[in-house]
């Protein structure tokens, strides 16, 4: 993998936006799209993850695709209360189990007066393909109404069950941080070996829960430590797991950008891995601005040197498979009269670097997301249309 490193972090490669081979909506015509998501079943088949507005309505929706996103079945809808939170660093989301168990995991509102950011985190299970759902459950022990909890990720485990990590209560008063914790399901339904995994994150970035190919779970996400002057310091994080969440390492940098901050940048990290090491893709304004790229081996401690990938970049995300690997993102394109926002996606092999924009330059496209298939990858998004606000997926 060292030659395709290397050509993903040193190329170059400047391409206008597409105008045609434009996307086809997969959301409900007549509804506004507000969040997407993409994940595999227990067949490893891909899964679109969304949710949708009418009215007062909000739904949750999911499809399956057996035959690696060329098409998708049915989709299951799931309604959900208006205080869910559909926001891209923290929309609801859906697992499965091995045995084919589903859960929907999403966080809710609950303001009050002493912590307006207050909410907690819940999930539902389905053990018939989402047909019929059990009632809503705190995902976390700490039930206590008034408390920050939010911004989580789930994941299947290599034992088959589903781990969670989420931003929890504030427990470093010297930063100011929040606190990450994990659970994860023990051959049942309910989440349980609930443990911290750190005591200060960035308060409002997305976590990255990612198991894989060696089986270790790993949680990245941007800390918030001290610098030398006492200045707020963001910078992405990761802790690991060889026991499937029992047991975490000791958070340490992804790479030392020693970005500073007085504030939450709202955009997390991304992490993929191939039979050769775990990749990580994230934004930052330390020592440079844009997305940066960085490959730490197997059996190594620490990642590489960084690399630049946009310098205009945000909001990215990433997955891989043993040939390729294919980072997607967020760019504003325009000028002071008017601006839009892109979506770019470079796809990485050994001999090639191909970077393209998705989406038509005139409008509006954002929190995009990229999973694999069998024989490549999809990409969906959000865009704004005179329909109002669609999903599109694209498969590649």
């Amino acid at each position: 993998m060292r030659r395709l490193i290397f050509i993903s972090m040193l190329s170059v490669v400047l391409i206008a936006c597409r105008q045609e081979d434009s996307t086809i909506p997969f959301s409900t015509k007549g509804a506004s799209a507000e969040s997407v998501y993409l994940t595999r079943d227990q067949n490893d088949n891909p899964v679109a993850v969304w949710t949708e507005r009418k009215g007062e309505d909000l739904t949750l929706l999911f499809a399956v695709s057996n035959d690696g996103g060329k098409s998708f079945g049915d989709k299951i809808s799931l309604p959900l209360t208006s205080d869910v939170a559909t926001h891209s660093e923290g929309m609801p989301k859906v697992a499965f189990k091995k045995d084919g168990t589903i859960i929907a995991a999403y966080e809710k509102k609950a303001p009050t007066e002493a912590n307006k950011y207050a909410g907690a985190i819940y999930y539902r299970v389905s053990r018939d393909n989402g047909n019929s759902w059990l009632p809503e459950k705190f995902l976390h022990s700490d039930t206590v109404a008034g408390r920050s909890r939010s911004y989580f990720d789930i994941e299947r485990l290599s034992n088959g069950e589903i781990g969670a990590a989420w931003l929890d209560v504030k427990l470093d008063k010297e930063t100011g941080g929040r606190s990450i914790r994990f659970a994860g399901t023990e051959g049942s339904i309910n989440f349980g070996n609930e443990i911290l995994v750190d005591s200060s994150a960035c308060q409002c970035c997305r976590l990255d829960v990612y198991s894989d190919l060696t089986g270790r779970v790993n949680v990245a996400y941007r800390g918030l430590m001290k610098g030398i002057m006492g200045n707020s310091i963001r910078d992405m994080m990761l802790s690991t797991s060889a026991d499937n969440g029992k047991t975490f390492t000791r958070p340490s940098r992804i790479s030392s950008d020693n970005w500073s901050i007085d504030g939450c940048p709202h955009t997390g990290p991304s992490l993929c891995s191939s039979k050769g090491g775990l990749y990580s893709l994230w934004y930052t304004e330390g020592n440079g601005t844009g997305i940066y790229f960085s490959f730490k081996k197997n059996g190594e401690s620490d990642f590489q040197q960084r690399g630049l990938v946009s310098n205009a970049g945000r909001h990215p995300q990433l997955s891989a498979n043993d040939e390729r690997f294919v980072m997607v993102w967020e760019e504003i394109s325009g000028d002071d009269s008017q601006k839009f926002t892109n979506i770019f996606y470079q796809v990485t092999s050994d001999i090639d670097v191909k970077r393209e924009c998705l989406t038509p330059k005139s409008v509006n496209a954002f929190s995009p997301v990229v999973t694999t298939t069998k024989d490549g990858f999809l990409i969906a998004y959000l865009m704004e249309t005179k329909n109002g606000v669609e999903m599109h997926i694209k498969k590649i």
